[in-house]
Order: structure tokens, then C-alpha cells, then sequence
């Protein structure tokens, strides 16, 4: 692993740091009681579906990011800069959608919605950081350079029938 971090180019690089962001602020406060401002709920606190779903998005784009490293070339038309992209406004879908489906604060006859809290805006950051590597990588490859980069890279065969 320590070998794929060290080949991966500075596009694979934001890529990944993005990723790990997201991954991190759901550790931070996602969303914040409406009686007091101490009372808040982390990104884990508030489990749910999309959370389980961006998870499972960013572990893919990071799993893509280190076997790009390797050498792996996804079968074309597929790029990784596309699926970078692709992984980026996914991730980014999924947070505002928790942002609007808030988890619902009930507590002594008080009934309201929480609200949302920074961890929310740092997990956008890291998810527009996978935008940006991807389009950036997408550029790149679009002008050629990737191919000529690549070369020594391997094209896997997922076998013909």
C-alpha cells in the first residue's frame, strides 16, 4: 500500500485526502439541538441509510485511488478521472440530503428539527475536493498525457466469454 501512495499522482492525492475528510467529519457535529448549542449529534451520531451509502461511496473511491496506484486501469470507457467525479457528486448528493432530512429533536414537549452544524460544510469540502481531483485528472487525460503517463501501467483483463 505504502508502494500504490507513492506512485499516485497529485490529482489521486486530493482525491484521496477528500475522501478521507468526508470519512473524518462525521466524526464533527453535523447537526445542533434548537434548545442549546452544546447539544449536537456527529455525522455517526445521526446514522442512517445515506450515511451508510456515502460510506460505502468514498471506501470505493479510496479502494479505486490506491489500486490506480497499483497500476490498475479501469476498462475503457471507463476513467478514473469519470469516476472520480462520479464518486465526488455521489458523496456531495448524499450530504445535502441529510442536510434537508434532519433527525427530529423531541425532548420535553419541545418538538423540533435539529440544525445543521459544520461538519456537514467539511464533508461538502471533501466531496467538491473529489470533484475537483477527478475533473482535473479528466483534463489530463482528455489531453493525452495520461496515456503517455500510464504506460507502464497494466491493463487488467476481466476476461472474454
Amino acid at each position: 500500500m505504502g508502494h500504490a501512495i507513492r506512485r499516485m499522482g497529485p490529482n489521486e492525492r486530493l482525491a484521496g485526502l477528500g475522501a478521507l475528510v468526508v470519512v473524518a467529519s462525521l466524526l464533527l457535529p453535523w447537526y445542533g439541538a434548537p434548545i442549546a448549542s452544546d447539544l449536537v449529534k456527529t455525522g455517526f451520531g445521526a446514522f442512517s441509510f445515506a450515511t451508510a451509502a456515502m460510506i460505502l461511496t468514498v471506501g470505493a473511491a479510496i479502494y479505486l485511488i490506491v489500486e490506480v496506484g497499483d497500476g490498475y486501469r479501469p476498462p475503457r470507457p471507463l476513467t478514473v478521472g469519470t469516476l472520480l467525479i462520479a464518486a465526488g457528486v455521489w458523496t456531495g448528493l448524499l450530504i445535502l440530503y441529510q442536510m434537508v432530512d434532519r433527525p427530529n429533536f423531541d425532548f420535553a414537549g419541545i418538538n423540533d428539527d435539529y440544525g445543521v452544524r459544520y461538519g456537514t460544510f467539511v464533508a461538502l469540502g471533501g466531496a467538491a475536493a473529489m470533484i475537483l481531483a477527478g475533473t482535473r485528472r479528466r483534463v489530463h487525460e482528455a489531453s493525452g498525457h495520461a496515456a503517455h503517463d500510464d504506460d507502464h501501467l497494466e491493463e487488467v483483463d476481466l476476461g472474454d466469454d
